[in-house]
């Protein structure tokens, strides 16, 4: 039992008009439990179709950028149930087409095979299936959000310099990040 003395009031009392403050869902939201995260399985294939979308070459490549973590804290924190269900339908779409076109789970394959099966996949279903065109756009986006997407991949200046009004490209040209 607590002594009631003016340091024990004032602390309950501050407790119970922080109590009050708070929006009347958000104790209920802090008591549901937490979401599960992805599977092992569901996580080499999200690592796998990053990864062959966005592969490692003279700059850091999508697995390296952190991108499969930060997709399924994604899938665990943000998504609604319906837009998980979408973007692990079009991962599952994309193993699917895997072990139809190659025995083999995508995250198995080669890089060779699995950037084949991609392409295919791509042919087929970019544009027209609006779940795995969200989910690739995700998955590219999440990678030039990073550090070394925007800081490596891409030339990065917090307040850019003069304007050049004719810039010449080259192979060495790199686009620029920020706003």
């Amino acid at each position: 039992m607590l002594e009631l003395d003016r340091r024990n009031l004032l602390a309950v009392v501050a407790g119970l008009i922080g109590a009050a403050a708070l929006p009347s869902g958000a104790l209920a939201a802090a008591a549901t439990p937490a979401r599960a995260g992805l599977d092992p399985a569901t996580r080499a294939l999200v690592t796998a179709v990053a990864d062959t979308l966005i592969p490692r070459t003279d700059t850091p490549g999508a697995r390296d950028a952190g991108v499969p973590a930060v997709f399924a804290a994604l899938m665990r924190d943000w998504a609604s149930a319906e837009r998980r269900a979408t973007c692990l339908g079009a991962l599952q779409a994309i193993d699917t087409a895997a072990q139809t076109t190659a025995g083999q789970p995508f995250a198995r394959l080669s890089p060779a095979r699995r950037t084949a099966v991609l392409t295919a996949h791509d042919a087929a279903r970019l544009g027209s299936d609006a779940g795995y065109t969200m989910t690739k756009e995700l998955l590219v986006a999440l990678y030039y959000l990073s550090e070394p997407g925007a800081t490596r991949e891409l030339r990065y200046e917090h307040a850019p310099g003069a304007w050049e009004a004719s810039i010449p490209l080259t192979a060495q040209t790199r686009a620029w990040a920020g706003a």
